[in-house]
């Protein structure tokens, strides 16, 4: 689960092991047994719209369940210039 800030004093929950997790349908046919990552179907309990720091695009969080970082939208977060460096220090 990832929490995100969207105001001030407001954070969501968004939990990250499917879609049909974030969503307010009932009765859905989506869900078969498997990670859904995608859905036109999908219903938020409220829309959340955020700002990509890095393009200036506006997104929806719920829709970037692979994402590292949330602050960026999916399309900056898969970008091969913004991909995380992992840095190992080994000291003798």
């Amino acid at each position: 689960m990832v929490r995100i800030q969207v105001s001030e004093h407001r954070l969501i929950n968004i939990r990250r092991s499917s879609l049909c997790d974030n969503c307010s349908l009932h009765n859905c046919t989506s869900f078969i047994d498997s990670r859904v990552i995608e859905c036109l179907d999908f219903k938020p309990v409220f829309s959340v719209f955020l700002k990509c720091r890095e393009c200036g695009k506006i997104y929806d969080p719920y829709r970037s369940l692979r994402s590292l970082d949330y602050e960026l939208c999916p399309e900056c977060n898969h970008s091969v210039n913004n991909s995380p460096s992992i840095t190992f220090v080994c000291r003798e």
